[in-house]
């Protein structure tokens, strides 16, 4: 292992700690813009073309927000236990 490597390696825990508050960050801006989106004051003052930037800003936000999640592994199985034929006893 080289030391870039290693320094890395270090550097996950911080790393994966900073991409949950960035979710919990734009999840709350999203939480935001649903909560506008929904008060009639505010939809009937903004003209459709900002009500459409504004629905394109909610795309592009949960788009971030998804290159941030943690992709979920499928576990790892051995080839005797996907057979069924491990001994459990």
């Amino acid at each position: 292992m080289n030391l870039s490597t290693y320094m890395l390696s270090l550097l996950e825990p911080e790393k994966t700690k900073r991409y949950e508050e960035i979710v919990t960050l734009v999840d709350s801006m999203l939480r935001d813009i649903d909560e506008l989106m929904e008060d009639p004051l505010f939809i009937n003052n903004i003209h459709g073309e900002q009500e459409l930037s504004l629905d394109q800003a909610v795309d592009l936000f949960t788009g971030i927000r998804s290159q941030f999640v943690p992709l979920i592994e499928a576990p790892k199985v051995s080839p005797e236990h996907e057979a069924g034929i491990v001994d459990v006893s």
